[in-house]
């Protein structure tokens, strides 16, 4: 063990260290009130803040605008490109297609004949039969 003695980090006590050149404080009590020190002194925000400085990113220029949006064209562009037409979002003109398609009341079967008067076979949702109409 060593001789010599050291001063305490946080309360600087002169002490004797049990381990050697490993001990920054004279006691247990010591360290933990020493790390909470620092944590707090951590957590608070810097005083001196200068507001009058302004840095390069506080700027906005011309350049950086049409970088921006060259860069949001482009990646859009080739999003779009890449994307199969199945994978793309729907927009409100599809769903508005769909609408008309579903929600209509007669929906014409393809797979039966016409009637003698020479009708066509429709499916009517209302009333889940079998109709058939002149088209």
């Amino acid at each position: 063990m060593e001789n010599y003695l050291y001063n305490c980090h946080y309360c600087n006590k002169e002490y004797k260290p049990r381990r050697r050149k490993k001990q920054k404080y004279c006691s247990n009590s010591c360290r933990t009130l020493a790390f909470n020190l620092k944590k707090k002194s951590q957590l608070s925000f810097p005083i001196n803040i200068n507001k009058n400085n302004k840095t390069s990113i506080d700027k906005m220029s011309v350049a950086g605008i049409g970088n921006a949006a060259v860069g949001t064209f482009a990646v859009n562009t080739i999003t779009n490109w890449l994307t199969r037409d199945e994978n793309k979002p729907a927009t409100k003109k599809d769903i508005k297609d769909i609408k008309e398609l579903v929600l209509k009341r007669y929906h014409e079967i393809l797979n039966m004949q016409t009637d003698s008067y020479g009708n066509y076979p429709y499916y009517d949702i209302e009333l889940r039969t079998v109709v058939y109409l002149k088209k």
